[in-house]
């Protein structure tokens, strides 16, 4: 991410989500756009919440798991932009990425039998609804020099919980 922050611009144009490359078949855009930041403000936060992510649930994934389950929820936050965020042109930012990995992380909690799961799975739920009700804190908006996009943060943990209900399946059925 952070080499992708010192590409020149026309670069990251052409990576960034946008609704109008879409339509144009520019599909790589569903999981690049997770990848840039709208300035280094953006990105410093983005790597703080990777970095906590990353030190409380790691040990539950291997680097494969890490790998897909990124994948499958950028396209899957994306495509929910695309299909239920009309209004949103552009997107760039990792921070629904990081919902989708905390719900799976807490998740993953819960079923160890740490107490701290439901607690942050309960913060996080909290947390996006204040959002769509209270809509983005303008004083972040500012800061990034972004608008923030509550609706990735209610879209990454409903990826999330849906990877995880997927995995859970699987197992389940290999048992």
């Amino acid at each position: 991410m952070v080499l992708l922050a010192l590409l020149p611009e026309p670069w990251q144009l052409l990576l960034r989500y946008n609704r109008s490359d879409l339509v144009s078949g520019h599909y790589w855009q569903l999981v690049t756009g997770h990848l840039l930041h709208s300035n280094y403000w953006h990105l410093l936060m983005n790597l703080g919440g990777l970095m906590l992510a990353m030190l409380l649930h790691a040990r539950y994934f291997t680097w494969h798991q890490l790998l897909w389950q990124w994948l499958l929820s950028a396209v899957l936050i994306s495509t929910c932009l695309y299909t239920f965020t009309a209004d949103m042109q552009s997107y760039v930012g990792l921070s629904g990425l990081l919902h989708a990995m905390l719900i799976q992380g807490a998740v993953k909690d819960i079923q160890h039998r740490q107490s701290g799961g439901w607690l942050l799975a309960g913060g996080l739920v909290a947390k996006v609804l204040w959002e769509q009700w209270h809509g983005p804190d303008p004083q972040l908006a500012q800061l990034i020099d972004a608008s923030v996009a509550t609706d990735a943060h209610l879209y990454g943990v409903l990826a999330g919980l849906s990877i995880t209900l997927l995995v859970l399946l699987a197992e389940t059925l290999r048992k």
